[in-house]
């Protein structure tokens, strides 16, 4: 008997264009090797993150700036969410965000 184990394709999802793959969440986003871009589409907001790979499966977003947000979100600037590549399958990434205020499983689909 032959163990099956999945093989995650991490360095297919390090750039390209994304979408969250839960239905409410409208945000599109662009990222290249170092940098990452989110729009939501309903509200204007930007946010703009560095991204540090530590690994073809791990990498860090440290918050740049953030365009037209309702509030003073200022505080965030400088912070740092670790994002763990846990499966891929096809065009669809599952990823863990941890961060100090957030721990979340969250699935995306690969557009572009």
């Amino acid at each position: 008997m032959s163990s099956c184990a999945q093989e995650k394709n991490c360095a297919e999802f390090k750039t390209g264009k994304f979408i969250y793959a839960e239905n409410g969440r409208p945000e599109k986003i662009v990222r290249t090797e170092n940098t990452q871009i989110e729009i939501n589409s309903e509200t204007g907001v930007e946010i703009h993150t560095r991204v540090e790979w530590k690994s073809d499966c791990e990498y860090a977003m440290t918050y740049e700036k953030i365009l037209n947000h309702p509030k003073d979100v200022s505080r965030v600037i400088g912070k740092k969410i670790f994002v763990e590549i846990l499966e891929t399958n096809g065009n669809k990434i599952k990823v863990r965000a941890k961060s100090d205020v957030m721990d979340e499983k969250i699935e995306f689909i690969k557009t572009e």
